[in-house]
């Protein structure tokens, strides 16, 4: 298989050490395959995208599937992210999206956006999945004076165009309901939006596979697939499954090579985040942080963060771009720099937790679903770092094409559907990437 980035990254066997972890103490001490078998249906990938989708297919379908994953359950970025249930959906100017595809369906994409944000919602709700859910909207903070009138324009646009809740608050308004701070020169939210606990999210949406008698394999690495008349043969090194359907959902961790028609539709992209130690109330009327919903302000590399329920503040950035155990260190510290900058009176508190995860970019910079041409391939991907409202809900679509086996029965907007066009050269994504987040640095220095 080949990876992008540093081995390190790729540890399938270990532990993830997070905040996440500390709070969520489930363990499934599920199975590994060790043995040859067989189902209809194999996901590969056991975060919000496969787990839904085998649960949808097993409900709705009562069709026989196995949900294999290289690691734990949920441990790549579905128990890593920063637990954003955040808009919008996509990294694609909405002028661009409506450039490429029409009015109609950028508007069709938008409403189904919404309703990925309000699948999630009703997941914890109907899954009974207690996940520390907090707000109601998330913020686009203005991190500069001439930003403020760029992100109030796009909230009028998204809602009169699009129908979402949108509101507008003044550098002053926010400091009451949100926070103050250098790095706030006012705010814009979007309704649906809330912060979760991802790990307890995952466990609870594994809880209930595990209810509907959904068969799981842990720490099972496929390492090849091949086909045998109308039958595909998934290979680990400890056994093999016989399928007819394969669903890929392993978004920024896909190994490349295993489907030679996904090879070079991605880029993994490394986010990096940490977490402070508890603060006190005093601290935090510093800056009169009070807001439990999700920020992410409006630079290019932007930074994204949020008050946990415990007073702590989770940070979060782009940028590692090596993905050693050494970088993300490296990267750490820079975090920290970011977050002290915005909250200098926060500059003797401590950082006690700091991880990092991939998610996955694509030239379409939207979800992608769809079935690979002549065979019983599904995927689903390219999140763009919005997983957490897109996953689950792109789960249930993907096993309805599953079961159909025709693209033409998913009745979401086209714009999700489909392979996103191959990097060239794709040996150089990371160089690509590199050069971007240069130029997205002279950027948001120059503020422009």
């Amino acid at each position: 298989m080949n990876n992008l980035y540093h081995p390190d990254i790729y540890k399938f066997d270990t532990p993830i050490k997070s905040y996440w972890e500390d709070t969520s103490n489930t363990n499934f001490d599920l199975e590994k395959l060790n043995k040859d078998t067989s189902a209809e249906i194999v996901v590969i990938g056991g975060g919000y995208t496969g787990l839904s989708c085998a649960i949808n297919l097993i409900e709705n379908y009562n069709l026989d599937v196995i949900l294999v994953d290289a690691g734990k359950i949920g441990w790549g970025a579905s128990s890593r992210n920063g637990g954003f249930c955040s808009f919008p959906p996509s990294k694609m100017p909405y002028q661009k999206m409506q450039k490429i595809y029409g009015r109609e369906e950028t508007r069709r994409f938008f409403k189904n956006s919404i309703e990925g944000s309000n699948y999630t919602r009703n997941i914890i709700k109907d899954y009974k999945i207690d996940c520390d859910v907090t707000g109601d909207k998330n913020f686009i903070v203005a991190h500069h004076p001439s930003k403020f009138g760029q992100i109030k324009e796009q909230a009028e646009i998204y809602r009169k165009e699009f129908g979402i809740e949108t509101n507008i608050y003044s550098k002053e308004e926010f400091s009451e309901i949100g926070h103050g701070g250098i790095g706030q020169f006012g705010a814009v939210s979007y309704k649906p939006g809330f912060a979760i606990n991802p790990l307890k999210f995952v466990n609870g949406i594994t809880h209930y596979a595990i209810s509907k008698k959904l068969k799981i394999f842990e720490h099972t690495l496929i390492t090849k697939v091949e086909k045998n008349l109308d039958n595909y043969i998934l290979r680990s090194k400890e056994g093999s499954i016989k399928t007819q359907k394969i669903v890929v959902a392993t978004n920024g961790f896909y190994q490349e090579g295993l489907i030679p028609q996904l090879n070079s539709r991605i880029l993994p992209v490394i986010s990096n985040i940490i977490v402070t130690r508890k603060l006190t109330n005093e601290e935090l009327d510093a800056y009169n942080f009070k807001t439990y919903n999700p920020i992410v302000n409006c630079r290019n590399l932007l930074h994204y963060y949020r008050k946990l329920p415990d007073n702590r503040i989770l940070f979060g950035t782009r940028g590692d771009l090596v993905g050693s155990d050494k970088s993300n260190e490296e990267m750490s510290k820079k975090i920290e720099v970011f977050l002290k900058s915005i909250f200098p009176s926060w500059s003797n508190i401590n950082i006690e937790y700091k991880w990092r995860g991939l998610i996955a970019l694509s030239q379409k910079l939207t979800p992608s679903i769809g079935k690979i041409q002549d065979e019983e391939i599904y995927y689903g991907f390219g999140y763009s770092g919005v997983g957490v409202s897109s996953a689950p809900w792109t789960g249930k679509h993907l096993a309805k094409l599953v079961f159909s086996s025709n693209s033409k029965d998913l009745e979401i907007s086209k714009i999700y559907k489909g392979l996103p066009k191959k990097f060239i050269f794709p040996k150089l994504r990371i160089f690509y990437f590199r050069m971007a987040v240069w130029f997205y640095m002279i950027k948001d220095k120059l503020n422009i």
